[in-house]
């Protein structure tokens, strides 16, 4: 139960990055400067929320849980606010 529950955990933020991204591109009104920063950090986003997916699941088999449930939910669910924020402005544009 619990790895199903953070695979859906860390499904949220890449999927609401890759929505922005698809935001951006449909968005004529942003320019191509502030269209690449944002996909720049949306890109860190996904990156940062695939590696601690990856970290945490790597240390589920060894035993060693160094991040628990509630510090992987906490980060990605953080990381979740921050890329939902941003479409919403994004959807107002």
């Amino acid at each position: 139960m619990e790895i199903i529950y953070a695979v859906v955990v860390a499904i949220i933020p890449l999927f609401l990055s890759l929505r922005c991204i698809l935001l951006l591109r449909k968005n004529p009104k942003v320019s191509d400067f502030m269209k690449s920063i944002i996909i720049a950090i949306l890109g860190g986003i996904i990156l940062v929320s695939i590696s601690v997916s990856v970290h945490h699941f790597m240390s589920l088999e060894t035993a060693k849980s160094n991040m628990s449930v509630g510090v992987l939910t906490s980060v990605q669910l953080i990381m979740s606010g921050v890329v939902f924020l941003v479409s919403r402005v994004l959807d107002k544009i």
